[in-house]
């Protein structure tokens, strides 16, 4: 089955609605919301981390990137970002180096970021780098009502050339 598809049975389930916002093939979450005509703080960006004896994902605006440190402190935990084969053999229905938008599906725990729940809606990765779930967070805030959340992202920093 399609990451997209078992996305899409898990909101059924929950008698979540949503749309499907298809756009052209993109490699990054700024890239998609740009491809999408999104804003791209509405754009959630997985970002799978390794903890302690344990894998977590973080939910962040695309627009944003993640402080490990803020997140680990109030956690209570340490963090560092998996690698590809470790998101690849967790998510094996996306297309490599895909965090699909609900990694709950998979049985993976997820932190939110606090700048995502302030959002009226959100777009998901559906897990193939062409399409979108979109939902009103006020669905997503009852379904991960217990999910921890935080702030710690902070805007991307622009790399200059020299």
């Amino acid at each position: 089955m399609k990451a997209i598809h078992r996305m899409e049975r898990f909101l059924d389930e929950h008698m979540i609605p949503f749309d499907i916002v298809a756009h052209p093939h993109s490699h990054t979450s700024v890239e998609t919301a740009r491809a999408a005509e999104v804003p791209a703080n509405r754009v959630v960006k997985g970002v799978l981390l390794d903890g302690s004896g344990c894998q977590m994902v973080a939910m962040v605006p695309a627009d944003q990137e993640i402080r490990l440190g803020k997140l680990g402190l109030d956690n209570d935990m340490e963090f560092s970002l998996a690698d590809e084969a470790s998101v690849s053999r967790l998510f094996k229905e996306c297309e490599p180096g895909v965090v699909p938008g609900l990694p709950n599906v998979w049985g993976v725990e997820v932190v939110w970021d606090d700048d995502l729940m302030e959002q009226p809606d959100l777009y998901l990765e559906g897990g193939d780098h062409e399409r979108l779930l979109h939902v009103e967070t006020r669905y997503l805030r009852e379904l991960f009502g217990d999910a921890a959340h935080c702030h710690f992202s902070q805007p991307r920093m622009q790399h200059v050339q020299a």
